[in-house]
């Protein structure tokens, strides 16, 4: 398959391309210098013997012979070369090559003996990333071929590749492909028998037919090609395989193109039947090695050796020839029946083996070509036994000549091999690469003495004469029939060669003593060299240049100094991995130029006619052209509201020296940044594309920049200025929160509810530009129609103002807001109801007992909103009784004003006040205070003139100390007992009787009519209480008959006096129980209710018999006694004990004359009764009788009150006698 078959054919897939190559190249023959593996020391010039080499003739295969090989493909430079990015180097894997079968086939319209050979690989790189795809690549590859034979001449091969790459978990079937290449003629990549300076060419036409399926890639079309190759035997040596050591003795076979390049080599090895390395170089970047790792032949059962009268023979002339078959062990065996094939004849008997395990035939040359011809014979075929049954072959290769002899010794001086080393570097000259040398090189001479004969001669000399006129005698060692012997000679080229051409001279048999040499014509050849010097290659270092411009590269300063015209090769690195070669006859090389910036080397070699070079390099950097871009905004448009979306264009752009014209930049937009510190953004989310679109939310400039990057990450900056201009306050709205609660109604519009001076917030949001949001200005009117003066103002983005209203009632709430460009949001409204909040009053605790005249104090607690505290009405209602201010309510009176009130009353009893508090609104609240009021016991104390008078002397006994309150001072009833020891009324208490009554302010007067100590007591009583003090008086006899005196002249008229004065004191008490009734208000049937005096109503029966009862004997007189008062109403009593215990008592200061006793005090008026009673007569009994349960004596007591008590008008008093 020729090189020519797919150089027109590429894919962008990088895997595609990897595996075309690899399909195309497999079978191509590939391009490399020669090498020659056996070296020999340089010294002096010397020549030494070499074996003879005999022939390398034809392998014999068998069904399944398996050779492995060690497969090497590097891609790294070819991938590079086209384009690739990738990270792979090489796709590595073991073929295995064996015999399938052995058949028939027609070939060139004969019957012809094929091999058929599969091959089969498994190529992996693992961790592949081609172009940013990241995965494994496997290529499964597959080869039949279909080889001739008699000679190895490929007729047939077919490849099936199947390339897989595996990302992750997921296997990619990249694609298959099936290529058939057909030769015809077969191609011949060896032409046996193989002798070393040997050459051939191959001429063919070459049809490929293409099969297979990929969904990314389409199948080539059919193809049919003529094609040419040269093929040489350049050197003998070990290729050093994995095999090893078995492979030294290996031929190295370079394959050259039409033009005498070398393109490839192999080494094959005698001892496998096959090739020992493979070497596969594309010019394109991609090598292929096969190395032999292995080496497993079929064991043979029998052995087939053909074997000829002679290795070559003249056309047209019959020629014997022999099968000799033996075993493993060597035996003949006998009685094989097989086939003899002369197939380039179309020739084929069938032949028996004899007991001696041969078969003979004659057969005629006859004159048949060969279609890879030679430079040394007619032709070369392939004479085949074959053992059907068994399918085993044995082949050996008959030459055939125009003219044969038996014997002729001659050195070859066109296939002299010469090994330079030069500077370390070994390279094997032969007739295409040119002879030559310069002072300082080492040569090895490998000189071929070839028997053209048919016979084995004899063993000789081969006499060499050096360059500098030295000989050198080398024996050479017989040689068999057409086979070759060498001789290897050395030459250190001396530093003061002349320049010029040198010769060697060789001649075989020197001493003539060789008598069957029919030629001795040919004993002698030269091999000429040139000794040159090097050219001068001489290369001006152009400047740094950018991108697709224009560079000369100038090297005609370059010389040859051993004449001739130098030529000037030029090897640029066009790209990455990639070089192209110019070859400048003048050295100046013209208008290069690059599309990629970096640093290229040009190579420049300079060869002379001896092909003799020189080299030297120059490193050009080529700076990259920065790419271009300019923005544009949709609509050409320069100015825009703020808040407003624009498209921004950076289409205008591009880099002219990109490697990617469908994106040669990269888009980056750099946008402004807000004043929050926020970053603007391509609306899309993209930041790297064409176009951008995004909205300003400032006013003023906005300046947009697009950054756009090439593909060696040069950057240039694009940016546009758009003016962004002012847009007013919007959306204001005012909300209205409670704290953190906000406060919502569901009516439209809302309107609020709040109590008076309840603090609330009044929250408002706006929407601008985001510029002046923090400058935004806020006003406020609270209370637009009432309070209109009302204004508060505040900055900023929202607006926050704590406000509270005074006054119930609904109100309007007014906010506007200004941007600084004096914008407005215009008015928004709110409305809101105040509800006014009613004054509070705490309660009072209960309160101590007052006492009769005594202040009482209280303040009431009250509270209200802040607004209404100062005008609230505060009040105390102390008497229900009265609507002072006549509004129905005789509670709500304001007879005192303020919080405090000091008030008293003259009046015991259980008193309710009502302190109330009246705001702006007429809402109020109130709090009762219950007091009870208790009589003051009064607090009797007398003072006398004298403590001893006589009898009859007027005794005066002050009461002037007496207290009690002051409203009832005035009506204290004195009663004194005369004699505490007399019970005057027979009430059974002589402490009680009513000798005499005095009033408030009155001095007791009176005088005693018998003498001896007076017991006196006084009792002093208020309306429930009363307080006692016991006076004791001596009454002296007088001595001068004073009392007589009274008795004799006035006693009448004093005790008319004393009894008028009694009836009038009982006048005065009826008038004081009457005033009282007007002080009490009370009606006429309870005015006396509740009274100490009057503490029960007066009886409606009689009184129970235990009350008439005297005193029994031996009780204790009551008269020193100090006991605790007395009450006659348990209700007000015991309130009043509650008051007279932390009361203090008024005691009289002590006297010299009078001793203040605390006696018990007492509510019983008997002594009053009896006194009154005894100065009338007996009560008149109503005209109904007695009361019924009345008895005479009780009405004697009692009947008198009851009267007062049961009648409308008071008792007349018509009845009292009188005794004046």
């Amino acid at each position: 398959m020729g090189r020519e078959n797919v150089d027109g054919f590429r894919l962008n897939s990088a895997i595609l391309l990897v595996l075309l190559l690899l399909a195309s190249n497999l079978t191509i023959l590939p391009q490399n210098s020669s090498e020659l593996e056996e070296q020999l020391g340089p010294s002096s010039f010397s020549v030494t013997s070499k074996a003879s080499g005999g022939d390398v003739d034809v392998p014999s295969w068998r069904v399944n012979d398996l050779w492995t090989y060690d497969g090497y493909m590097d891609v790294a430079a070819l991938l590079a070369n086209n384009g690739v990015s990738s990270n792979i180097q090489t796709i590595t894997g073991d073929l295995d090559m064996w015999v399938e079968d052995i058949l028939y086939m027609t070939v060139e319209n004969q019957s012809t003996l094929v091999y058929k050979v599969r091959s089969h690989a498994l190529f992996e790189a693992n961790n592949v990333n081609l172009d940013g795809n990241n995965g494994d690549l496997e290529v499964d590859y597959d080869q039949t071929d279909f080889i001739r034979v008699s000679d190895l001449a490929t007729i047939e091969m077919t490849m099936d590749i199947d390339v897989t790459f595996r990302v992750f978990i997921f296997n990619i079937d990249i694609g298959q492909m099936i290529i058939t290449n057909e030769y015809s003629p077969p191609r011949e990549q060896y032409d046996f028998p193989l002798k070393v300076g040997e050459t051939w060419t191959n001429s063919y036409t070459n049809t490929v037919t293409w099969a297979g399926q990929s969904d990314y890639f389409a199948i080539p079309d059919d193809t049919v090609n003529q094609a040419t190759s040269g093929h040489a035997v350049v050197a003998y040596g070990n290729p050093n395989v994995p095999y090893g050591s078995g492979c030294a003795g290996s031929y190295n076979v370079t394959s050259y193109d039409s033009n005498g390049t070398p393109d490839g080599f192999q080494w094959y090895c005698p001892a496998v039947g096959n090739d020992a390395w493979r070497h596969i170089a594309i010019e394109m970047g991609l090598e292929i090695d096969f190395k032999l790792k292995t080496h497993t032949p079929q064991t043979r059962q029998v052995n087939l050796d053909v074997e000829l009268e002679s290795p070559a023979w003249i056309l047209d002339v019959p020629l014997g020839a022999w099968v000799n078959v033996t075993n493993p062990a060597g035996l003949a065996v006998s009685g094989q029946a097989l086939e003899w094939r002369y197939e380039a004849s179309s020739v084929s008997h069938s032949l028996t083996t004899a007991a001696n395990g041969s078969a003979f035939i004659e057969f005629n040359t006859g004159n048949a070509t060969d279609p890879s011809p030679t430079n040394f014979d007619w032709a070369s075929h392939g004479i085949i036994a074959w053992v059907s049954a068994s399918k085993q072959v044995g082949v050996d290769t008959f030459t055939l000549d125009d003219s044969i002899v038996t014997l002729d010794y001659r050195p070859n001086g066109q296939g002299v091999s010469v090994e330079r080393t030069r500077d370390g570097t070994v390279v094997i000259l032969n007739p295409m690469v040119g002879y030559n040398a310069v002072p300082g090189d080492s040569l090895i001479f490998s000189i071929p003495v070839e028997n053209l004969g048919i016979l084995v001669g004899p063993a000789t000399e081969l006499l060499v004469t050096g360059p500098d006129g030295t000989t050198s005698r080398s024996s050479v060692s017989a040689i068999p029939g057409l086979g070759t012997g060498w001789v290897q000679a050395s030459w250190n080229v001396p530093s003061n060669q002349a320049i010029g051409v040198v010769t060697i001279s060789f001649e075989v048999d020197p001493d003539g003593v060789m008598a069957g040499d029919q030629n001795q014509s040919n004993d002698i050849d030269t091999f000429d060299m040139f000794i040159g010097t090097l050219p001068n290659a001489d290369l001006i270092q152009p400047p740094a240049t950018k991108t697709l411009a224009n560079i000369h590269f100038d090297a005609r300063n370059s010389a040859d100094l051993d004449g001739g015209i130098p030529v000037c090769t030029f090897v640029v690195e066009t790209s990455i991995a990639t070089n192209e070669t110019f070859e400048e006859e003048d050295c100046l090389l013209e208008n290069m130029s690059w599309s990629d910036d970096g640093i290229y080397r040009v190579w420049l070699t300079v060869t002379d006619d001896e092909n003799d070079q020189d080299s030297t390099f120059v490193d050009i950097e080529i700076l990259n052209r920065a790419p271009w871009v300019n923005i544009s905004a949709q609509y050409s448009v320069l100015s825009i509201p703020v808040e407003s979306s624009v498209l921004f264009f950076a289409t205008d752009s591009g880099d002219l020296d990109t490697l990617n014209n469908e994106a040669p930049v990269d888009f980056l937009w750099q946008l402004p940044t807000r004043s929050d510190g926020e970053a603007y953004e391509c609306e899309s989310g993209v930041q790297v594309s064409p176009t951008c679109e995004v909205t300003p939310m400032e006013e003023g400039i906005f300046t947009v920049q697009v950054m756009v990057q090439d593909d060696d990450g040069a950057v240039t900056t694009g940016d546009f200025n758009l003016v962004v201009t002012n847009i007013g306050p919007s959306d204001a709205t005012m909300t209205m929160w409670d704290g953190d609660v906000e406060m919502t109604d569901d009516r439209i519009p809302a309107i609020w509810q709040v109590n008076e001076d309840q603090v609330v917030t009044l929250k408002g949001t706006v929407h601008d530009s985001l510029n002046d949001m923090d400058s935004l200005s806020w006003g406020w009117q609270p209370d637009r129609d009432i309070d209109p003066n009302w204004y508060v103002e505040t900055i900023g983005e929202t607006s926050n103002i704590n406000v509270s209203w005074t006054e119930a009632g609904t109100h309007v709430i007014a906010m506007e807001v200004l941007d600084d460009d004096g914008e407005s949001s215009n008015v928004v409204n709110g409305w809101v109801q105040v509800k006014n909040l009613p004054p509070e009053v705490r309660q009072f605790d209960n309160q101590m007992p007052v006492g009769e005249d005594r202040e009482f104090s209280l303040t009431g607690v009250f509270n209200d909103t802040a607004s209404d505290v100062e005008s609230l009405v505060v009040c105390w209602d102390v008497d229900f009784e009265i609507d002072f201010d006549e509004n129905g309510d005789a509670q709500d009176d304001c007879d005192y004003v303020g919080a405090s009130i000091t008030h008293h009353w003259s009046l015991s009893g259980n008193k309710t006040i009502r302190f109330h508090v009246t705001d702006n609104d007429g809402d109020s609240a109130f709090a009762l205070v219950n007091i009870t009021v208790v009589n003051l016991r009064p607090q009797a104390a007398v003072s006398v003139e004298k403590d001893s008078i006589l009898v009859g002397e007027e005794w005066v006994v002050w009461t002037n100390d007496t207290t009690d309150s002051e409203s009832d001072m005035d009506q204290l009833i004195y009663s004194w007992d005369l004699d505490i020891f007399v019970d005057a009324d027979d009430d059974g208490d002589p402490t009680n009787d009513l000798d005499m009554i005095t009033a408030n302010g009155e001095p007791l007067r009176y005088a005693f009519a018998s003498a001896g100590v007076k017991n006196i007591r006084l009792t002093v009583s208020d309306e429930s209480a009363s307080s006692s003090v016991d006076i004791e008086v001596t009454v002296e006899p007088d001595p001068v008959g004073v009392l007589g005196w009274i008795d004799s002249n006035t006693a009448g008229v004093s005790n008319v006096v004393v009894l008028l004065g009694l009836v009038l004191v009982a006048l005065l008490v009826i008038l004081g129980i009457s005033m009282a009734r007007k002080k009490g208000g009370r009606s006429e049937d309870d005015w006396l209710s509740g009274g100490p005096l009057y503490d029960e109503t007066s009886p409606t029966t009689a009184p129970p018999t235990y009350a008439f009862e005297p005193v029994p004997e031996g009780s204790p007189p009551t008269l020193m006694q100090e006991s605790p008062p007395t009450v006659g109403d348990g209700n007000i009593g015991t309130q009043g004990g509650q008051l007279l215990a932390p009361e203090p008592v008024l005691e009289d200061p002590p006297t010299e004359t009078v001793q203040v006793l605390v006696p018990a005090l007492s509510t019983d008026i008997s002594a009053m009764d009896d006194i009154l009673l005894g100065y009338t007569q007996t009560p008149p009994v109503p005209a109904t009788g007695l009361p019924v349960g009345w008895d005479m004596e009780q009405w004697n007591h009692y009947g008198a009150q009851w009267l007062i008590d049961n009648e409308s008008t008071p008792t007349s008093t018509d009845t009292l006698d009188l005794d004046i």
